[in-house]
């Protein structure tokens, strides 16, 4: 089964050095192949249709050889969907800029049609279709396109995947050789299952690449999780890859590609990573989306807080900075959660907001 990353989440966009590191990373694991489709890029999404100043150009140019070096294959995504596709120039800026793509070195490409605001439904798809053919006529290379269909999900289907109009015309239409990314019944799915891939694989006779959510942090920037990989057993047997999408913070994607693909335990990440032995306290409340949080009092509290100043003064490093922004802010809701516990008379709540919330929402959070 082929292991990758998939650069793209929302938030953070990586500078070369941040790329490169990862992409050593990725090499020392052995994994395959390297999605580039960072929303942050607006030539990738925003502004797809123009193509890479010099400047970013040569970024690229520099992750396609580096990636090579290390022995992972590059894969350029475009994002063409956002606004609704006017074909009469169409195919000229689409080939203009996959063009430009093959120029810079790469000979693996991906559409992406997740995320944009547009009817689910028989046109949509057979607007797909033909920005699929035309890719796929332009010939660029023998290997196979990459798709992250509109309906990439099972909740986005809204009930049986066989029943879904966006879904059935793409299957219908579609070269069998593309590739589907598929992140599972729900955008950050707790399991991914035989039975879910199967069902998917009754439409499409196409191979199916996970796009895995499953440590990305884009949608609670306040949270990071670096747990176990877990609740997708088996999937080798029905899917030809997984793609881990994460968090853009490269020392913490490396802990998560860690587990993905060497399924390492938490007391090696804390050697491995010169992690303070302390962060396994607070470990069930960084470990993934779907744990069950244990009820805190205040002597469980207290001992938390304990573990304050090693974590946020004493540790120095690169994945210490990393996660010094996240440690601060969970260490100050404890000590929120303290003094409500405590029903402190001194403390004035509002005063609190009004120092950690912007003006939206604070009228929401404190009400007299």
């Amino acid at each position: 089964m082929l292991e990758g990353y998939i650069e793209g989440y929302y938030g953070r966009l990586f500078s070369k050095q941040e790329r490169e590191l990862l992409l050593d990373h990725m090499g020392r694991l052995k994994m395959d192949f390297y999605i580039y489709g960072p929303k942050e890029d607006p030539y990738h999404r925003v502004m797809w249709e123009k193509l890479y100043p010099k400047k970013e150009r040569e970024v690229l140019i520099d992750f396609v050889k580096h990636s090579r070096k290390k022995g992972i294959k590059p894969v350029f995504a475009l994002s063409p969907g956002l606004k609704l596709i006017q074909f009469g120039d169409f195919k000229k800026k689409i080939t203009a800029k996959l063009n430009q793509a093959k120029k810079i070195g790469f000979n693996d490409f991906a559409i992406f049609f997740d995320d944009i605001e547009h009817e689910r439904d028989e046109s949509l798809a057979s607007q797909h279709l033909e920005v699929i053919e035309i890719v796929s006529r332009l010939n660029l290379s023998n290997n196979p396109l990459y798709v992250c269909p509109t309906v990439y999900c099972k909740s986005f289907a809204k009930g049986n995947l066989k029943d879904n109009e966006y879904l059935i015309t793409l299957a219908k239409g579609i070269d069998p050789s593309v590739r589907i990314l598929w992140t599972g019944d729900e955008v950050v799915s707790k399991s991914i299952g035989l039975k879910g891939i199967r069902e998917l694989k009754r439409l499409f006779t196409n191979p199916i690449v996970i796009w895995d959510n499953f440590y990305a942090n884009d949608y609670c920037p306040s949270k990071f999780f670096v747990g176990a990989y877990s609740g997708r057993k088996l999937l080798s047997e029905e899917v030809l890859g997984i793609g881990i999408n994460p968090t853009g913070m490269v020392q913490t994607d490396s802990v998560c590609l860690d587990r993905f693909v060497l399924n390492k335990s938490e007391d090696c990440l804390i050697k491995d990573f010169e992690i303070p032995q302390e962060f396994k306290l607070l470990m069930p409340y960084f470990d993934n989306p779907f744990k069950r949080l244990p009820e805190l009092n205040l002597k469980k509290i207290d001992k938390l807080l304990e573990t304050q100043y090693k974590l946020c003064i004493e540790w120095k490093g690169s994945l210490q900075l990393e996660w010094s922004p996240f440690l601060w802010r969970f260490y100050l809701d404890l000590i929120l959660l303290k003094k409500i516990i405590q029903k402190d008379g001194n403390f004035n709540l509002e005063e609190w907001i009004k120092r950690r919330y912007s003006d939206p929402l604070k009228k929401s959070l404190y009400r007299d």
